[in-house]
């Protein structure tokens, strides 16, 4: 069961759960979090800051983020480290305590549930057929072949696939993090995958990557 609280990591990036991501510690704040958390699973959330600061400058987390396991620590002689953390599940992020110089929130697990059985198996269909369909077009526009991916019968689990795979703006993959249901969750990634396969195909480009998202939202 989860912690009732967990350390919060503000950064430019969305986590989804089973995702896997790099991460370099430099701060002496959060060498200190890795220090407090790195025994423990879940060790930390990963939560997208927000533009807005708190008025001692703090970056602030967006209110839905990614409890994450540590995977793999390499430790720096000077006191940085490059680690490696895995996603886990979704969770909403209650009052925050920056008491220990880094924030320390009230945590929920959020529920992946399914409004409707019959839909979010026929939507996955759908979008599973489409996301070949869009690989397909990838390999002709680079000219070689990609591993094969296909991201498992399971809709919740290979939303989270599909959603990794595709070159996203980052309020779009806080979007699909912070989807309600399953249903909400393929809803919104079937239009995404729907506009990113036509943008491939008419225009030979990997859509997200054409147009600047702004100062404060990185494409991931």
């Amino acid at each position: 069961m989860v912690q009732s609280q967990l350390p919060i990591f503000p950064l430019g990036t969305v986590l989804f759960p089973n995702g896997i991501m790099p991460l370099h510690i430099f701060e002496e704040r959060y060498r200190r979090m890795l220090r407090d958390s790195q025994d423990s699973d879940p060790a930390f959330v990963i939560a997208l800051a927000r533009p807005s600061r708190d008025v001692d400058g703090d970056l602030l987390p967006h209110t839905v983020g990614t409890a994450c396991r540590i995977s793999g620590v390499s430790p720096r002689p000077d006191g940085r480290s490059d680690i490696v953390v895995t996603g886990t599940f979704r969770v909403r992020i209650g009052d925050l305590d920056w008491s220990n110089g880094y924030a320390v929130g009230d945590v929920e697990a959020l529920i992946d549930f399914r409004e409707d059985e019959t839909l979010v198996a026929t939507t996955y269909e759908r979008l599973r057929t489409r996301f070949a369909e869009y690989l397909y077009a990838l390999e002709l526009l680079i000219g070689e072949e990609l591993p094969k991916l296909d991201p498992t019968r399971d809709p919740a689990r290979g939303s989270w696939v599909i959603g990794e795979t595709l070159t996203l703006h980052t309020w779009e993959r806080q979007e699909l993090l912070e989807a309600p249901s399953v249903d909400d969750r393929l809803t919104v990634l079937e239009r995404l995958l729907r506009r990113e396969y036509a943008i491939l195909v008419h225009t030979g480009m990997i859509g997200s990557t054409i147009d600047f998202p702004g100062r404060n939202l990185s494409v991931n």
